[in-house]
């Protein structure tokens, strides 16, 4: 391993730590925002319940979005790693 590569790998390492702790603070304060300013009335969760099987769940949204990004991220960088191969000289 190079330094590069340790340096890149540790900074990467730092930076996603400290972005999964402000996710989880804007969480928390999310719940206690939602909590105290939430209608004591219920709301239906879908104004008409036939239409649940036309349109998707935010659930859904995020699963399929997610999916495409990491088969893109895996096709990029299997295209990269043969740009690199293909100008190294034979």
């Amino acid at each position: 391993m190079t330094e590069y590569v340790k340096i890149a790998t540790e900074a990467g390492d730092q930076y996603l730590a400290a972005l999964a702790d402000t996710q989880e603070q804007f969480l928390k304060y999310m719940k206690t925002f939602v909590a105290a300013w939430s209608p004591t009335v219920a709301m239906p969760a879908m104004p008409m319940p036939f239409a649940r099987a036309y349109f998707p769940s935010p659930s859904e949204i995020v699963s399929a979005n997610f999916a495409f990004a990491e088969k893109l991220l895996k096709q990029q960088q299997a295209f990269t790693e043969k740009l690199f191969a293909a100008n190294v000289p034979a």
